[in-house]
């Protein structure tokens, strides 16, 4: 196996190589093509933190397979675990047989589980999840309870389901927009851009009170609604941090009306905020479904869950969840292995640490640049986001295309689409704190050239 110690970008990108097989993929690809690839280059090898693509340069993974690597790709480890349970049992559906890893991980996941949740059920990815959580909210509130809020920003995948229930962004609710009906969508506190250009804390959550000001008033009933669907921290939409008060209050509203709350984790967590679980940042703040995915493999198979209470047992047994691969027993064995080795290696204290640094080094930034609006600091739940202005907030597409083209040209890869203004390192979470700060030394090194190249240079 292949050890890099520090990224090396050799050939213009993408190299020739990458080149060819870009072209190429224009006609094997359904929807692919150069100009779409945030990336600019076809990757080959990855191990620890490092990327190596098919010309041989070397890129400091601030992607992480989309958060997916909590521990960096090919932990020795997370691998032996995953063959031992591949050459010893394989494939199971669990609709007939429950093999033993699948208790392995299941007794794991609810030994750090916070209160209430219990007990779990196994999917295979974030997506269905999110789905089958909110059929076991629904079985559970009944049929007189047909609706579920959630909120404008929130991603919970990117099917006729899921994406009508976000809603993300437009390019995802394209083309379900039928599915939307059951879902009612209502502000999330994205303070940076209030919709309402209020203020915290003189706005009094003005977002959250839309719910009784507006959706009890002109939509339906709080006795019609099943509960609420919430990302309390938003990734996909931008690492958008809430008030802490947001969490306290709506969980109060839905012990008010009965409502039951699912939290959806398969981003936040597995440790990406400096805890287990975002939701232990809001002490008292309690669901009773408790999604992941992504991470919890390790990055190597997929694999999802819910957590849940004991109110939700006998509903989710009256459903079917899951499918033929959810659960994988190999999928179990190596998030067990994930799980084991984050607790003995102490990873969360490294999230904190490398948190510290980000705080010193990208924290700054936004009083240096003109350019960057705002900077979002969660553990390693991180977004910087570029402005034309800051008085404005007029977002920059073009600021943040030209950084994300300098980062990988120095051998940074961050999380990044070409639709957004803002971009997310994500680097694993036990990446050592020297590599973290070369990669914010060199992303820095990019945000001042774009800004002069801008002109608007440095404050």
């Amino acid at each position: 196996m292949k050890t890099y110690k520090r990224p090396e970008v050799n050939t213009k990108l993408p190299g020739p190589e990458s080149s060819k097989l870009m072209k190429r993929g224009e006609e094997l690809f359904l929807g692919f093509s150069e100009a779409s690839q945030g990336t600019k280059f076809v990757g080959k090898y990855k191990n620890g933190w490092f990327i190596e693509d098919v010309d041989g340069n070397v890129f400091l993974d601030w992607n992480t397979g989309w958060t997916s690597a909590p521990l960096g790709f090919g932990h020795i480890e997370v691998l032996e675990a995953t063959e031992q349970a591949l050459r010893e049992y394989g494939h199971e559906c669990l609709s007939l047989i429950q093999p033993y890893w699948n208790y392995v991980l299941a007794e794991k996941l609810v030994e750090i589980a916070p209160a209430p949740l219990q007990s779990v059920f196994f999917d295979t990815t974030g997506t269905e999840v999110a789905e089958n959580s909110v059929r076991v909210m629904r079985q559970a509130a009944g049929p007189k309870r047909p609706y579920v809020i959630t909120f404008f920003g929130n991603f919970h995948g990117g099917n006729y389901g899921t994406g009508a229930m976000g809603p993300h962004s437009p390019h995802f609710t394209h083309g379900v927009e039928e599915f939307i009906h059951g879902w009612i969508n209502v502000p999330f506190p994205t303070c940076y851009r209030c919709p309402y250009k209020m203020e915290y804390p003189r706005c009094d959550l003005t977002c959250l009170n839309y719910i009784e000001d507006y959706i009890f008033r002109y939509k339906t009933s709080p006795e019609k609604i099943a509960g609420v669907a919430v990302e309390l921290i938003q990734g996909e939409n931008g690492c958008i941090i809430p008030p802490d008060e947001f969490a306290h209050r709506l969980y109060k509203m839905c012990q008010e009306y009965g409502w039951i709350l699912y939290n959806d984790e398969v981003q936040e967590g597995m440790g990406r905020t400096g805890k287990w679980f975002a939701i232990e940042h809001y002490p008292g703040v309690e669901a009773e479904l408790l999604s992941l995915a992504k991470s919890l493999s390790g990055g190597l198979i997929p694999i999802a869950c819910c957590l849940g209470s004991k109110n939700m047992s006998e509903p989710a047994g009256e459903l079917y969840l899951g499918g033929t691969y959810a659960g994988s027993p190999v999928g179990c064995a190596a998030a067990a292995k994930t799980i084991e080795i984050m607790q003995r290696d102490n990873v969360l204290d490294n999230v904190l640490a490398l948190e510290e640094i980000a705080k010193k080094k990208l924290g700054s930034l936004v009083n240096k640049y003109e350019i960057v609006g705002d900077v979002r600091i969660k553990g390693l739940y991180l977004a910087i986001e570029f402005v034309e202005d800051k008085q404005t907030k007029k977002p920059s597409f073009d600021c943040c295309r030209e950084v994300v083209k300098l980062l990988q040209s120095k051998g940074v890869v961050p999380l990044f689409e070409s639709v957004q203004w803002w971009i997310r390192p994500a680097p694993a979470l036990n990446m050592p704190p020297e590599l973290f700060t070369l990669g914010c030394d060199i992303l820095e090194e990019c945000i001042a050239e774009t800004s002069s190249k801008y002109g608007k240079g440095v404050k």
